[in-house]
């Protein structure tokens, strides 16, 4: 049964979708067996993915609107051992539909629950936010990755974080964790030490990956291009921080059984 993580960060910006797309995509490097659940109306993943350019009728508003099956909205990608559930700008109008009802914010567990043996890792990349998309994701979710920079408020946001955790596991009776904060955009590892300044409590400080992702042009190259860092400079250093980042939640996961 796959291993199911939303990839979470509060603000614009975060490094999320970057975050999704390039953990992903090194995951299954490592040949385990990947979905990426683009959950974001922007579509930043399915369109840096390259599936964005490919001819494929459907996504997950398709799904959600129950004109497709999830088997079939599903797209392959380059990488033999990633597909993909790709969304677009439609996406927005439905979850105002849907944000309508609390239950409605199960719908992608449920959806998850259907496919999850046919995978080892299903990744959800999440909206930024506190929306009906941004909830549905992490109630769908086993586990949260928290992308963020170093920024001086990222503090704030994970304690922000932590009430939607509380609200999601009282609401829908699940059982959320969070799997590891990860660090994107970082100069050097004194920027995230600098930014708790004594807020954070020790076992909150072992949740955060040794893994750190460094700041890197070629991440912002590998956007321009609309592929993911493995195929625009794999022995770029974002890129190999991402492969080392997969390598620290397999092992982490490998673990915990």
């Amino acid at each position: 049964m796959s291993k199911i993580l939303t990839i979470s960060g509060q603000r614009g910006g975060s490094g999320k979708s970057v975050t999704a797309l390039n953990l992903a995509v090194s995951l299954s490097l490592y040949e385990k067996k990947i979905l990426l659940v683009d959950c974001d109306p922007q579509g930043c993943v399915s369109e840096w993915s390259g599936v964005g350019a490919m001819d494929h009728p459907f996504d997950l508003a398709a799904v959600l609107n129950g004109k497709a099956t999830t088997i079939e909205a599903i797209s392959k990608t380059e990488f033999s051992h990633l597909d993909i559930l790709p969304a677009g700008f439609n996406l927005f109008q439905l979850a105002l539909k849907l944000s309508r009802l609390v239950a409605n914010e199960k719908i992608l567990r449920l959806l998850m629950a259907d496919i999850r043996e046919d995978y080892d890792y299903i990744i959800l990349d999440a909206p930024s936010s506190y929306g009906y998309m941004s909830i549905a994701a992490m109630a769908a979710a086993d586990w949260l990755v928290v992308a963020t920079p170093p920024q001086d408020n990222w503090v704030e946001d994970f304690h922000s974080l932590l009430k939607s955790i509380q609200y999601i596991r009282k609401t829908h009776g699940t059982t959320l964790r969070i799997a590891g904060l990860l660090f994107n955009r970082c100069t050097d590892s004194a920027q995230i030490m600098n930014g708790m300044s004594g807020q954070l409590l020790e076992d909150t400080k072992n949740l955060i990956y040794d893994t750190t992702i460094p700041r890197d042009d070629a991440v912002d190259q590998a956007i321009n291009k609309k592929i993911p860092l493995a195929l625009h400079d794999i022995k770029s250093g974002a890129a190999d921080g991402y492969l080392k980042a997969a390598r620290e939640v397999i092992l982490a996961f490998n673990y915990a059984r």
